[in-house]
C-alpha cells in the first residue's frame, strides 16, 4: 500500500485555507498549523466585516491593479481567477452580491464566509491545529536534495517522512499581527525584500488637525516620485495627523516603497519599527535623501481657468463664500483664511495664483506612512525570484512552498489582495492533487 503524503500548511488565513482545500484528497493528509485561536482572523474583519472577497474585473483590469510583481501572478491567476472564486463560492452555497465591480458575500458577513470555509475544511478531513506557532525549521540534504527536514512549533516537533512530506508557508504579512516568520526565514538564507506599509494613511508635516474628520468627495491626490507621477481620484479624509481615505490609501499602494528605509530593521517583529534616535534626528521620511511631497486637487473637474473665473468675478462675495458652493465651508475657511476679508478687486496677480494653487495644487509633505501593523497589506516579503510562479515551490528546497501575503506581491484595494491569496494558495495546493 502506498503511504499517504502529509502536507503541513503553516498559517490559516486566506492563502492557507485555499491551499488546504485544494491539496486535500483521499491520497494525502493535510494539517493546518495556525498560531491564533481561530482560522481566518484577518479575513473575518476585512471590508469592515463585509469582506470584499474579489471583483468582476477583466484579466487586463485586474492586473492593472497589481502594484508589485504582476507578471509573477499570471500562472496563479490562470489556475484560479476571480471568476473561478465566484463560481466556487456559489458551489459551496455562499451567495455573491456585487456593488459596482466589487463582489461581497450576499449576507455581507466576513465571519460567516470564514465559517463556510472552515466547514469545507472539516468536510474534507483537513486537520486543524490552532494556538500552535512555528518556532523553527531545519533545512538539510535528504535523498540528494535540499529539504525541510524538521519543524518545531510551540506544541512539539515534526520530522520529515515521519510527520510530513511537504510544507506550505502562508503566514501572511505584517498587518494586524506579530509575524516572526520573516526573521526565521531570513536566518535560513531565504531572501526577504524590504517591507513597507501599503494601502494606509499618511501623516503630514503640515497640521490639519482642525480639519480632523472632514471628508471630501472626488479629490485627486498625486505624487511625483521615482521619475513618475502617480495619481488617484476618489474620496479623501482629513485625520488628526494628516490625510486618509480611499484615494490616499490607493496612492500609498503605489508610492510607499519609495523611501529610504534605514530606520527599518528586519530583525524586529515589525520591520517597519522606527529607530527612536533616528526618528528624533530625521523628522520626516525621505527618498534618495529628499523629502516626499503630495499635491491635492480639491476640484479636479474644474479647470484652473474656470476656477479663476468663478472666484475672481465681480460678484461682491467673500472668496470662501464663492468657494463653499463647491467645497465644505470648513475647508474653504482653512484654505482661504489668509484672504478672509480681502476685497477680490484688490488682489494682485501673484495672490490670485497662490489662491488657485491652494485649491488645485495644494502641496503637503509626507512625514510618515502609518505603522505597518495597522496597514491594510504589506508591500514586500519573500523575494519572488526564489519562487516558481507555476507551482509556488521555493527553488532549491524541494518540499517547501509559499503562498499569500508573505510573498512580495501586493495590489490595490477592491478584492485584489484577497484574490492573490486565494489564487496562490490554490496553486500551491494544486501540486498535491
Amino acid at each position: 500500500m502506498i503511504k499517504q503524503k502529509t502536507i503541513l500548511i503553516i498559517g490559516g488565513g486566506s492563502a492557507g485555507i485555499f491551499a488546504a482545500l485544494t491539496a486535500k484528497t483521499e491520497k494525502n493528509d493535510v494539517i493546518i498549523i495556525e498560531k491564533n485561536k481561530a482560522l481566518g482572523q484577518k479575513l473575518a474583519i476585512t471590508g469592515s466585516g463585509r469582506c470584499n472577497v474579489t471583483n468582476l474585473d477583466s484579466k487586463e483590469d485586474f492586473f492593472d491593479n497589481i502594484n508589485t510583481n504582476a507578471k509573477f501572478f499570471y500562472s496563479a491567476f490562470s489556475n484560479f481567477s476571480n471568476y473561478d472564486m465566484i463560481a466556487y463560492l456559489e458551489k459551496i452555497g455562499v451567495g455573491v452580491k456585487c456593488e459596482g465591480n466589487k463582489a461581497y458575500p450576499a449576507n455581507e458577513s466576513a465571519q460567516k464566509l470564514v465559517n463556510s470555509f472552515i466547514r469545507q475544511l472539516e468536510n474534507k478531513g483537513v486537520k486543524i491545529h490552532t494556538g500552535e506557532e512555528l518556532i523553527d525549521l531545519e533545512i538539510s540534504d535528504e535523498d540528494g536534495k535540499k529539504m525541510v527536514s524538521s519543524l518545531k512549533t510551540t506544541n512539539g516537533k515534526y520530522e520529515y517522512k515521519n510527520d510530513f512530506d511537504y510544507v506550505i508557508i502562508a503566514t501572511g504579512g505584517l498587518s494586524y499581527t506579530i509575524n516572526k516568520t520573516f526573521k526565521l526565514l531570513k536566518q535560513k538564507n531565504i531572501k526577504i525584500t524590504k517591507m513597507y506599509p501599503s494601502l494606509t494613511s499618511i501623516d503630514t508635516v503640515e497640521d490639519y488637525s482642525e480639519l480632523q474628520g472632514l471628508s471630501i468627495q472626488n479629490v485627486t491626490v498625486s505624487a511625483d516620485v521615482g521619475d513618475k507621477i502617480y495619481a488617484q481620484t476618489s474620496d479623501m479624509l482629513f485625520t488628526k495627523n494628516g490625510i486618509s481615505g480611499p484615494c490616499v490609501m490607493k496612492l500609498t499602494g503605489k508610492i510607499s516603497g519609495f523611501q529610504d528605509i534605514n530606520d527599518m530593521k528586519i530583525d524586529n517583529c515589525f520591520p517597519y519599527k522606527t529607530d527612536k534616535k533616528l526618528a528624533e534626528k530625521q523628522k520626516y521620511i525621505t527618498y534618495k535623501s529628499k523629502p516626499i511631497f503630495i499635491k491635492l486637487d480639491f476640484l479636479p473637474n474644474i479647470s484652473s481657468q474656470q476656477l479663476e473665473n468663478l472666484l475672481f468675478n465681480n460678484q461682491k462675495q467673500l472668496l470662501k463664500t464663492k468657494l463653499s458652493q463647491y467645497l465644505p465651508h470648513r475647508l474653504c475657511k482653512f484654505l482661504l483664511e489668509k484672504y478672509d476679508k480681502t476685497d477680490v478687486n484688490n488682489l494682485k496677480k501673484e495672490q490670485k495664483l497662490k489662491i488657485l494653487q491652494q485649491i488645485k495644487e495644494h502641496r503637503l509633505q509626507v512625514k510618515n506612512y502609518c505603522n505597518i501593523s495597522s496597514a491594510t497589506v504589506t508591500k514586500g516579503g519573500i523575494d519572488i525570484l526564489q519562487i516558481s510562479p507555476k507551482t509556488m515551490n521555493f527553488k532549491g528546497i524541494d518540499n517547501l512552498y509559499f503562498a499569500g501575503e508573505c510573498l512580495d506581491i501586493d495590489a490595490q484595494s477592491g478584492g485584489y489582495n484577497l484574490q492573490i491569496a486565494f489564487s496562490t494558495g490554490y496553486t500551491a495546493g494544486l501540486n498535491f492533487r
